[in-house]
């Protein structure tokens, strides 16, 4: 096989694992956010300060969450996220899962 050839070859297998793994990245992130809405600062400060149940999760890694989180929240990193048992039974109080990402 010719020199030349390699990198032509290992740009396309990029290429189509990347379409391979697109649609799926899209489908995701638009199921997972359903019924979901980002807050700013300010609108977790003024839930904080209302009379309302409200549990911050931080869903990083424990070595993040010692590092630095906000105080009063409680770490469930996202891998426990379904089999914790420290989230509330209370179905009326209002989760707010804080991480470092948009996603």
């Amino acid at each position: 096989m010719p020199k030349q050839a390699w990198p032509y070859r290992i740009c396309l297998g990029i290429l189509l694992l990347g379409l391979l793994v697109l649609p799926w990245t899209a489908t995701a992130s638009e199921t997972s956010m359903e019924g979901y809405r980002e807050i700013a600062a300010f609108e977790l400060k003024q839930l904080l300060d209302s009379d309302r149940k409200v549990l911050i999760i931080n869903v990083l890694s424990k070595i993040e969450y010692d590092f630095q989180h906000i105080s009063g929240s409680i770490n469930i990193p996202i891998v426990q996220m379904l089999t914790s048992d420290r989230l509330p039974p209370d179905k009326h109080t209002i989760l707010v899962f804080h991480c470092l990402s948009d996603r």
